[in-house]
């Protein structure tokens, strides 16, 4: 397994919070602040999100009885892989529309972040 950076982690742990069977509309202020501070441009965690965290956790959102608590950083590192960034486009479906929802969000709080 190939060594995973925190920076990089630390983006899976800001877009793990997408994934969570909770109220996430009230936490895409503190998502957005995460990933400003991650060394990332957004399209590289655009990337990220759609070819690494969503694979894994999407699953998530489609179950009657989801993860409250959120991943530890064990279970992200162990279930998730980095791959080289690539354009991509949200995934189709209901569950897909709402992430894409909630990272359009993110997104442009993290735009008004750096504006500040």
């Amino acid at each position: 397994m190939t060594a995973i950076g925190a920076d990089r982690l630390m983006v899976w742990q800001a877009l793990s919070e997408l994934f969570l069977d909770t109220d996430v509309d009230a936490s895409f202020d503190q998502v957005a602040a995460q990933l400003a501070r991650s060394g990332y441009t957004p399209d590289q965690v655009n990337s990220v999100l759609w070819l690494e965290v969503y694979p894994v956790l999407h699953h998530n959102l489609r179950s009657m009885v989801g993860e409250w608590a959120g991943w530890t950083d064990a279970f992200l590192l162990e279930h998730l892989n980095a791959r080289p960034f690539a354009p991509c486009e949200p995934v189709r479906g209901s569950v897909g529309a709402e992430v894409a929802r909630c990272w359009s969000e993110v997104r442009s709080r993290w735009a008004a972040l750096a504006k500040l």
